[in-house]
């Protein structure tokens, strides 16, 4: 008797549970509620090598604050991805497809320090079978199983609660606003330290699950398109340039050669160059020589080096730019080299970002080339041998001038270590930030560094221009100055750059132009024509005024720029 009680009381017991269980999966849940439900799962249980990565470099007792808010950011992040992909026919879909990918890939990372971004994908998909099965261990199942696919059950089981279609659309842009709301506000009073973080370490960005995987098979669906479009040959640019030979001023003399040296600046902003005002003597070897001209008002083509530098050698200007379509496009450098200018690129920088691949390139980014290394190669070691770049043939006579453009990218002032762009002896602001974590220094001694940087730079153009004086008797000689891009400082709480150039602050965007012209080269400095170079000064001007300017210099013409404005114009 007491058995059958027994029994029967396990059995109601069980029918409670299961009509407890059964009761949970009816009971419905409003869409929104599961995002953030699900949203919470994934921070926890898919980001613990991330976390791992971001504690090594910000120890949680000395950094709160930042590592709460990195947590909501990602938080945010992905609140605000599965909000743009979740809509009530395919929402539960959605949801489990992430969860099974952050059980997958949180799997790899955590056990093998896999990180999914695009090369990782197209090495996977190169992975035959046996390599594959060797990677995966019983763990991947238990782990699979446990964060993956029982998660993705209690999904398929959950009810969604239906809402009327005006109400659901409201109720959605509310969540995109709250999701966005919430990055800014966890931005905002850490923007010094998500500066560093965000440039200097991208390889943690990328461990975050499952927004690194989604980008990566976004980025390698969008690269496919890109190179199903892309032409077999590069499209041409100024097919009817033509070249005017130099004239000299008499019968009897013969007409020189061109000479230019094109310095492309590494993030410097205008308003911290002395001869543009700034009260700080930044610049004071330059402020000596003669023939100096600095534009007080010049503006970049964009924010970032990877941007900037392909504009401005680029035939189209910066609103008509396309970065995706640069690199099947012919560029200044194409048409001059094709003219029978002799061009070299020299690179102290991470690279030409493909506007020299069809020109001379020289890598000065290590001691094979550059001798002049001391830990970190310095921008003057780029002026080693340029007397073999530079010598006219002087075997027959009758030999075309050689003009010759040299472009010298520099290190610049890179950020955000600043204190490593120069040698220890042009440390003459102090006290210098010596950490690339921005945050744990002082606004003036970040300005320090930045402004000890220039003044290397000021050294370094002082150097270009002595040395170019050496040959002004055979050569038409020139030497132009352009940053890339500008930085912030600390203004508003933003560092360093790269902000959508809509959305940039003028210090991001206004960069320096100096141009060397002795009188002797035939350029219009002078006078009191509106296009001379002292007028100039004076005017707005931009990177757009770079491809015409080239072609000016050499006595390149094409209607693809006759009436693009220029820097200078040569009077002969």
């Amino acid at each position: 008797m007491l058995t059958l009680q027994a029994l029967s009381t396990n059995a109601t017991k069980a029918d409670t549970k299961k009509d407890i269980i059964s009761r949970s999966f009816n009971r419905e849940i409003h869409l929104n509620y599961l995002i953030i439900i699900v949203v919470l799962y994934l921070v926890a249980t898919a980001n613990m090598s991330f976390f791992e990565q971001v504690l090594s470099i910000y120890p949680f007792s000395s950094n709160i604050g930042f590592i709460i808010s990195i947590t909501c950011l990602l938080f945010g992040l992905i609140w605000l991805v599965l909000q743009l992909l979740c809509y009530r026919p395919i929402a539960k879909l959605v949801l489990i497809v992430m969860v099974l990918i952050a059980a997958v890939c949180g799997y790899f990372t955590d056990s093998y320090g896999t990180i999914f971004d695009h090369n990782m994908l197209v090495n996977s998909m190169q992975t035959d079978q046996a390599e594959a099965m060797g990677l995966i261990a019983p763990s991947f199942f238990i782990r699979l199983f446990l964060l993956g696919i029982l998660p993705a059950v209690i999904i398929a089981k959950v009810r969604i609660k239906r809402t009327p279609l005006r109400r659901a659309l409201w109720q959605r842009a509310l969540t995109l606003i709250l999701s966005i709301v919430l990055i800014a506000v966890c931005l905002l009073p850490f923007g010094d330290q998500y500066a560093t973080f965000f440039r200097q370490h991208k390889v943690v960005r990328s461990y975050t699950n499952p927004i690194t995987p989604i980008y990566s098979v976004i980025k390698l669906g969008t690269d496919y398109v890109d190179e199903l479009r892309r032409p077999d040959t590069l499209i041409p640019h100024a097919t009817d340039a033509k070249r005017t030979m130099p004239v000299a001023s008499n019968s009897t003399a013969k007409a020189k050669p061109k000479l230019m040296v094109f310095v492309v600046g590494e993030t410097v902003r205008a308003d911290h160059v002395s001869l543009n005002g700034y009260e700080r003597e930044t610049m004071p070897l330059l402020a000596s020589q003669p023939d100096i001209y600095s534009f007080k008002n010049a503006t970049s083509c964009g924010t970032s080096t990877a941007y900037s530098v392909p504009c401005m050698f680029s035939y189209a200007d910066r609103k008509d730019y396309d970065a995706s379509s640069a690199d099947y496009n012919e560029n200044v450098l194409d048409t001059l080299h094709k003219q029978g200018v002799n061009v070299i690129w020299r690179d102290n920088n991470s690279s030409s970002k493909g506007v020299a691949d069809r020109v001379t390139f020289e890598d000065y980014k290590t001691p094979k080339l550059n001798p002049d290394c001391d830990g970190e190669c310095r921008d003057i070691g780029m002026l080693n041998g340029f007397d073999k770049l530079v010598k006219s043939d002087t075997v027959n006579s009758n030999a075309l001038p050689k003009d010759t453009l040299i472009l010298l990218h520099q290190m610049g002032n890179h950020g955000p270590e600043y204190y490593k762009r120069y040698p220890k002896t042009f440390e003459v602001f102090k006290p210098v930030c010596k950490t690339n974590e921005l945050s744990k220094c002082d606004g003036q001694s970040i300005i320090n560094g930045y402004d000890n940087a220039i003044r290397y730079t000021d050294y370094f153009l002082n150097n270009v221009i002595n040395t170019l004086k050496a040959y002004e008797q055979d050569y038409d000689v020139v030497m132009v100055y352009i940053s890339d891009h500008g930085e912030s400082l600390g203004e508003n709480n933003i560092y360093l750059h790269g902000l959508p150039y809509s959305m940039a602050p003028d210090t991001q965007k206004q960069v320096p132009v100096i141009v060397w012209s002795p009188a002797s080269n035939g350029i219009d400095s002078t006078s009191s024509n509106k296009t001379s170079l002292a007028n100039m000064i004076k005017q707005p001007v931009s990177h757009d005024f770079i491809t015409p300017t080239l072609l000016g210099f050499f006595g390149i013409t094409t209607d693809e720029v006759a009436a693009a404005p220029t820097f200078f114009k040569a009077t002969t």
